[in-house]
């Protein structure tokens, strides 16, 4: 971590700490105030953030939500929240999200949840929850087989299955990584049925394809051209459902047909996402399309729509411009406005879950500690006294809406800490979030065991 990125969190406090030492002669005395001053203006920092802080009681799904009723005001009319996390292993951070899922579904109305799962799985979880068909623990690939996200699916199905929901949750992966061959068996098997005169066209265009998309890495040794080709086949299959819809307007308000156009755009998503040669044209298209599948949730599905993800994806601007140049949030602000609002999650010490993991699905599943920067977002948040809270960031006034709206170090932990890169990223929290949710400490999530 370099010098700079270590002292930025409180350049502000330390420069007016030093203004206010004057000039005095004796260097001793000078650093006693200095570090008196500093202490003082930190002091000030905590305890305005404390004083707007809404205490959450607890992370458990199953209490009462009346310390969260706040969220309802703070998200309003807007029909899209993003949901996000610092860390992709955090059991305290998975279990509040669910709660908060609950909350959205029950008492303000969402019915999509979009996840950063693929959209092959998300597929299959969808049927889960519809039906009971399967094993979610199966279809939860990469980040997230844990008992905390199997048990919010497992609510998710229970919602569906009460016939007093008249409204029931559709489950969407918004992720691009792998598509396997269910996936075009979801497009072929539905011609088949309702259009074998297409049939032929369908699996022509889609030859050779699941072989090579089930493996990004696999993907990404092809030629220019061979990509080329595979975008334009799975073009094609999207034109020609397009034709479906013109002349079979009963077919096309089917909910089997919606979800098979919506299979055969994530295809050519996958597709022309690989294109691009170069890392951040590759990863900006990943964050657009995730974007664009959270919309074509809420345009084609109705409804009210959550996009559950790290906070790197759902922000509304930049956090690490390296690795992720333009996030799935700023698509959706620009695309959206205010009908988008993001709550990110934030910590301060523990541990997480943290992995080596190739793109096949394969890992070594470890621990890792919470990094830590003193004076940095998360370690000023940790001195409020409460172990849990809500903030609406845009509403923060005084000494914490000064702090949020300039760039203080914040942490963003994606499934394991790289050596040599940096954990924390000088950002301007009121410009990514608009509510935040912090737990001081957490431990980390409970990982299945999952025979592959």
């Amino acid at each position: 971590m370099n010098k700079k990125m270590m002292v930025s969190g409180m350049a502000a406090v330390v420069s007016t700490a030093l203004l206010v030492a004057g000039g005095a002669s004796n260097a001793g005395a000078r650093s006693t105030e200095v570090t008196h001053s500093v202490q003082t203006l930190q002091n000030s920092i905590v305890k305005s953030f404390e004083s707007q802080a809404i205490p959450l009681k607890t992370i458990d799904p199953t209490q009462s939500f009346a310390d969260v009723k706040p969220l309802k005001k703070m998200i309003g009319d807007a029909h899209y929240v993003g949901l996000g996390e610092e860390t992709h292993g955090s059991s305290e951070l998975f279990t509040m999200k669910f709660r908060l899922v609950k909350y959205l579904v029950t008492e303000m109305g969402f019915t999509n949840f979009g996840m950063e799962e693929d959209w092959g799985n998300g597929l299959k979880l969808n049927e889960y929850i519809h039906t009971g068909k399967g094993d979610p623990k199966q279809f939860l690939k990469l980040l997230y087989p844990t008992d905390e996200i199997v048990a919010m699916v497992e609510w998710m199905k229970d919602y569906n299955a009460n016939p007093k929901n008249k409204k029931k949750i559709q489950f969407i992966g918004l992720d691009l990584k792998s598509l396997d061959k269910d996936v075009y068996d979801t497009v072929i098997n539905y011609v088949k049925k309702h259009h074998p005169d297409m049939l032929s066209e369908v699996v022509q265009n889609y030859k050779d394809m699941p072989a090579v998309t089930a493996n990004l890495q696999e993907y990404m040794k092809l030629t220019r051209e061979e990509k080329a080709r595979f975008q334009a086949n799975a073009e094609r299959v999207v034109q020609l459902l397009e034709k479906v819809a013109v002349k079979d307007k009963k077919k096309a308000n089917s909910n089997e047909l919606t979800w098979v156009k919506g299979t055969a755009k994530a295809i050519k998503h996958y597709t022309t996402m690989m294109i691009p040669e170069d890392y951040p044209s590759l990863v900006t298209l990943h964050d657009q399309y995730l974007a664009d599948l959270a919309i074509w949730a809420k345009e084609t599905l109705g409804g009210k729509t959550m996009v559950w993800g790290h906070n790197i994806h759902v922000a509304k601007g930049v956090i690490d411009k390296e690795w992720y140049p333009k996030p799935a949030g700023e698509f959706l602000k620009e695309r959206v406005g205010d009908q988008y609002v993001v709550i990110g999650t934030s910590m301060t010490e523990g541990h997480f879950t943290t992995y080596e993991f190739d793109l096949s699905g394969g890992g070594k599943i470890t621990t890792g500690a919470i990094p830590q920067q003193k004076n940095s977002t998360n370690d000023m948040f940790g001195k409020v006294s409460y172990e849990r809270f809500l903030l609406d960031a845009r509403h923060l006034k005084g000494e914490a809406g000064r702090w949020v709206k300039e760039k203080q170090p914040f942490l963003s932990l994606g499934a394991r800490l790289i050596p040599g890169l940096p954990p924390y990223f000088n950002v301007p929290l009121r410009e990514r979030f608009d509510i935040l949710v912090h737990i001081r400490n957490t431990s980390p999530s409970h990982m299945l065991q999952v025979q592959q």
